[in-house]
């Protein structure tokens, strides 16, 4: 599996790229944030073991529309998962004041607006380099690392996922706003056959009133279609760590060529606060 440049897709269906917003503040601005925007959310705490997901996502070279999300790589990771390591990190290793240490690290952006009455979606923007919203120069926006929110096996630092409260046009009319934060490869053919799990420690941070948040897998053509869909909804979990994982079998060969996502998502509206903290982050293949 290698790693692949987002190319822009415009997606007309189903839009799932975002991460949830510990705060509720932000600023200005229609259409969403910015390309490097971002913004911390509240810390996590901890959880053993293994690390590892809504719509749509960029294909390679980038993509627009609904959909998408990823993982993360480095040092550390969750442990017991065993096969081939797509993507692994604990965080420890990004700087925590440096803006570009998520998206230097090959995180991705993308924000999807939702009417939420209908569930249409209204608008969309990205995908753009991840945000490190901890950073002091760096908006209130999708994803931020952050410290002393884990357990020993957490260890110093953690990534938190919250909503773009950048977007505060779509915030302040009421709209849904829901902001993806991921990683992504291409599938090849030796992957054909293959289980993907995607695994993570997490626990619950800011989130409150209507605020959502999920992780997911997901699969997108070279048209832009979501073909693949596995979401955990991670609304409703404790404020303790533990570890959860989402597995996809890579079974259809239809999926050679196509966009493999994997990591986490958002949506707040009226700048409620939607801020869930993860660690561990592995993505690992299994099988012939």
């Amino acid at each position: 599996m290698k790693n692949k440049t987002l190319f822009t897709i415009l997606f007309a269906t189903l839009a799932v790229y975002g991460c949830s917003s510990d705060d509720g503040g932000g600023a200005a601005g229609s259409g969403g944030s910015a390309g490097s925007g971002g913004s911390a959310g509240s810390g996590g705490s901890a959880g053993s073991g293994g690390t590892a997901g809504s719509g749509g996502s960029a294909g390679a070279g980038g993509s627009a529309g609904e959909g998408g999300a990823g993982g993360s790589a480095g040092e550390g990771g969750a442990g017991g998962m065993v096969g081939d390591i797509v993507y692994e990190q604990d965080f420890e290793g990004l700087g925590l004041m440096d803006p570009a240490a998520l998206s230097g690290d090959g995180w991705f952006v993308f924000g999807n607006v939702f009417d939420p009455t209908t569930g249409d979606n209204i608008g969309f923007y990205g995908p753009f380099p991840a945000p490190n919203s901890t950073a002091p120069t760096t908006p209130d926006a999708f994803s931020g690392i952050v410290a002393g929110e884990g357990g020993a096996p957490q260890g110093a630092q953690q990534l938190d996922i919250f909503s773009d409260y950048q977007n505060q046009t779509a915030m302040l009319a009421g709209d849904l706003v829901e902001a993806n934060t991921f990683q992504e490869q291409t599938i090849t053919a030796g992957d054909i056959g293959k289980t993907l799990t995607f695994s993570f420690d997490a626990k619950l941070g800011n989130l409150a009133d209507s605020s959502t948040a999920s992780a997911f897998i997901k699969t997108i053509d070279g048209t832009g279609n979501l073909t693949n869909f596995v979401p955990f909804d991670t609304t409703g979990i404790p404020s303790e760590w533990n570890t959860y994982s989402i597995s996809l079998d890579l079974t259809d060969a239809l999926l050679e060529g196509q966009a493999l996502q994997y990591g986490f998502s958002a949506t707040a509206t009226n700048n409620e606060p939607s801020g869930v903290v993860y660690d561990n982050v592995k993505a690992a293949t299994t099988g012939p």
